[in-house]
């Protein structure tokens, strides 16, 4: 994952009092420990302009105060994007230091995540396209933020709510495969320019059939004529409004236009449009296939896994190998049923795939628990035994619950 570095606002921090996290110039290189005291401002200013400036790097998420301080930062993100600024309004966003652990901002969340589905909703179903340009960019660096801090939690959030939510379908889908290429890209080595395209693309793939995609999320009946034609038609249409928006970006609009096309191990192609697609493909069709319908309930986890981790000729898809490496075997937001007889939620990824953490939400009777506990699934009393359906799973828990397990 890319390093994700904040300026510090240098005003912010006083003398003569240790500093809750360390400092980093513009290329990560620690210039002062967590715990330095800078006695005169001189001293201060002297290394700073010697690092060009400091930095924070939020990449250590076991520390409490770097979590804090990351949580403030991503509020300020959030608050310009809620307030329409654009993404250079954002780029000027810098951390505040506070005398001791920014306790008073202890409490919010990363991401308000219905305001960035919201926000994706919007660009969506634009046709302005300055408000694209610039909406487009400050998702893209908030969602950046989050996967460098808490991936987990942009996992655990969007397949919980694309299983158990149908509202803003389309919207939802697009930051689930947007996040799931990023983190699979990862692991494939890909350079920052093929992420950036990748989000670019994953985000505005289906630009074309937003406001179908939702309603087809809620409709009990089959799919009519003029819905089928504008299915067929959706990529192209989706091309149509990035070049009225101003993309020339050869690659990104080829993604967009064949991303339901698949790509026989395009891992091995040169044309780096290629291996955007089948990339964006295989998370694509994953995500759905795990997606929640009023017609129908997601797929079970081992056939959606299967069909991504084989190719039609039953070989092993290495692309498909990447996404299921990415996500998990029991992927956040996921539910499981544990040696004990309780079932729970995926929390986190765990070390190796079969022992994630898991917060138990149902317990051995198959009634809900009060307080849900938090399992160690390494040890053989609460190991994983299977995968559980969303739908089989009478208990619903608002967004809110489900971050504060997850800050657990």
């Amino acid at each position: 994952m890319r390093t994700q570095l904040a300026q510090v606002d240098l005003n912010s921090i006083r003398l003569n009092i240790p500093m809750p996290f360390g400092l980093v110039n513009s290329r990560g290189v620690l210039l002062a420990k967590k715990g330095f005291i800078f006695q005169t401002r001189k001293s201060l200013d002297d290394l700073a302009n010697h690092g060009e400036g400091f930095f924070v790097n939020f990449s250590d998420r076991t520390d409490p105060d770097l979590r804090a301080a990351h949580k403030a930062y991503i509020k300020q993100l959030m608050q310009k994007l809620e307030g329409g600024d654009s993404a250079g309004e954002l780029t000027k966003v810098q951390v505040r230091y506070a005398t001791s652990r920014m306790a008073e901002e202890s409490d919010q969340r990363f991401i308000d995540w219905f305001d960035l589905i919201e926000a994706c909703n919007a660009i969506l179903r634009t046709r302005d396209a300055v408000f694209f340009t610039q909406r487009l960019e400050s998702i893209k660096v908030i969602l950046t933020h989050q996967l460098n801090v808490n991936p987990d939690e942009a996992l655990m959030v969007l397949f919980y709510l694309s299983e158990k939510e149908a509202q803003h379908y389309c919207a939802t889908h697009s930051l689930l495969v947007c996040v799931i290429c990023v983190l699979a890209a990862s692991v494939l080595g890909w350079s920052d320019s093929d992420v950036d395209l990748l989000m670019n693309c994953a985000l505005t793939m289906n630009i074309g059939m937003a406001a179908l995609q939702d309603e087809l999320s809620q409709q009990w009946v089959p799919v009519d004529i003029s819905q089928q034609i504008l299915i067929a038609e959706h990529s192209n249409l989706a091309v149509h409004i990035l070049e009225a928006f101003g993309v020339t970006d050869k690659d990104w609009l080829d993604v967009v236009r064949s991303h339901h096309a698949h790509i026989e191990k395009p891992i091995q192609s040169k044309q780096r449009s290629n291996r955007l697609t089948g990339l964006i493909n295989r998370a694509d069709i994953f995500a759905a296939k795990l997606s929640y319908r009023v017609s129908r309930t997601a797929q079970h986890a081992s056939v959606a896994m299967k069909s991504t981790y084989f190719d039609a000729h039953s070989n092993t898809d290495a692309m498909g190998a990447a996404i299921l490496k990415t996500v998990g075997i029991y992927r956040p937001g996921s539910f499981v049923k544990l040696a004990s007889g309780e079932v729970g939620m995926v929390m986190q990824r765990g070390s190796n795939t079969s022992s994630p953490a898991v917060a138990v939400v149902l317990n051995r009777d198959g009634m809900p628990v009060h307080a849900p506990a938090i399992r160690n699934t390494s040890d053989k009393k609460y190991a994983v035994i299977s995968s559980v359906g969303s739908s089989a799973v009478k208990v619903t828990l608002s967004l809110e619950s489900i971050l504060n397990l997850g800050s657990q």
